[in-house]
């Protein structure tokens, strides 16, 4: 179901050019040419385990090839700190390069819009915390995902730690010039990483489509994104070598990007909460907490929900009840711990996470208003990790 009942201006923010294919990181050089990037030096932002893989060296010799001479920064290691952003900027400022090019994971990339970004502007990393606007454009800016989950390679947000707790640097100008979606490069992350990575898709689809800011825009993304991961992802999965598969999470993955355009939803608070006390990868945590978000807004959003169902469970009698026990399940299978108990939260500090979620993260967003007598509910349910009950006890639909 895309909805048209919202007679508001809706808008999309995507890169400028996307490539897809096998092969894709090889055609760099041609792509810069394109954009009238002329050959020198570029800067080539990465993380260390895609460094020791060696999977940036797919894009080093076509740059080099193309008579780019890539600076390569490589040291960032798990959810990005103030601390590497800081070493980075100062990194790029030194280089005077005349692009960048961000190769790896979700952090990898956020990392590499702040380098383009603070490489053309003065001024400290923690100057631009929030919602901002940069006085010069960012350099030319390509990313190259090597997994298929984040689609940080299509949104204006970069995400880092700052204190121990999640912060963003949010604007368009982030966006990147192109988005480069090699499916080869992702054909050797492990199955848990492929799994973790395919549900922070999913969510991004998920939650978007909830959205009070969702558009016929992202309706449209939100939707093919939740068919193709609920087709492709345990193949994808169970055999890394499946090209196929492959390249429908990598697609689906920069679908669920452009969907956070309309912005998520109190799944993502939930997932902030949990990352602010254990190191629970994002996507996990968010998949964690999508079958509550899904039962936590069913009454503000029964249609969206049903529609939503019946994509992922390819039936037109699937309800948003359906849907979340699907979601609870498909964590399962695919190996991923479905309560907060299980990642080692107490009961004793969900008070604790319910002001925390309230006062740092409000999500406007979401369709339903959050509030300690609807949240407690549902930290309680997570932590025992009880969707069935949650549904009983959370609305109709």
């Amino acid at each position: 179901m895309i909805s048209f009942d919202n007679p508001g201006l809706s808008t999309l923010t995507t890169p400028r050019q996307v490539m897809l294919g096998d092969g894709a990181a090889a055609k760099l050089a041609d792509l810069l040419k394109g954009w009238q990037v002329q050959p020198g030096r570029v800067l080539l932002v990465a993380d260390r385990e895609v460094a020791k893989l060696g999977l940036i060296d797919a894009v080093k010799g076509p740059l080099a090839a193309g008579g780019y001479e890539a600076g390569v920064f490589d040291a960032i290691v798990g959810e990005p700190l103030l601390e590497t952003a800081v070493e980075l900027t100062r990194f790029a400022r030194e280089q005077a390069c005349g692009a960048v090019i961000g190769v790896g994971g979700g952090s990898a990339m956020d990392m590499a819009k702040l380098a383009a970004a603070l490489a053309a502007n003065s001024g400290e990393v923690k100057d631009y915390l929030g919602i901002v606007t940069f006085p010069r454009p960012p350099l030319p800016l390509a990313l190259v995902p090597t997994t298929a989950g984040t689609g940080a390679e299509a949104t204006s947000v970069s995400m880092l730690s700052v204190e121990g707790r999640k912060a963003i640097v949010l604007s368009p100008q982030l966006i990147p010039l192109a988005a480069v979606l090699d499916p080869v490069l992702t054909r050797s992350l492990p199955p848990r990483v492929t799994a973790a990575t395919g549900l922070d898709a999913l969510s991004h689809a998920c939650e978007a489509y909830m959205s009070v800011r969702a558009t016929p825009f992202t309706d449209s993304y939100a939707l093919t994104a939740t068919g193709i991961i609920a087709r492709w992802l345990k193949p994808a999965y169970d055999d890394g070598t499946n090209m196929e598969a492959r390249r429908a999470m990598l697609f689906a993955a920069y679908l669920g990007g452009v969907c956070l355009n309309a912005g998520v939803v109190v799944g993502h608070s939930v997932a902030y909460t949990i990352a602010n006390r254990t190191r629970t990868p994002h996507g996990i945590s968010c998949t964690m907490a999508l079958p509550y978000t899904i039962l936590f807004n069913r009454a503000a959003r029964p249609e969206r929900l049903k529609a939503l169902a019946e994509v992922a469970l390819q039936s037109p009698a699937a309800t948003a009840v359906d849907l979340a026990l699907w979601v609870d399940e498909l964590n399962a299978v695919l190996g991923m711990p479905r309560s907060l108990n299980e990642i080692g939260i107490p009961a004793a500090g969900l008070d604790e996470m319910v002001e925390e979620c309230l006062k740092r993260y409000p999500r406007p967003t979401n369709p339903v208003e959050l509030n300690r007598e609807r949240l407690k509910p549902l930290y309680e349910a997570m932590h025992a990790g009880d969707v069935r009950g949650f549904a009983r006890t959370c609305g109709n639909g």
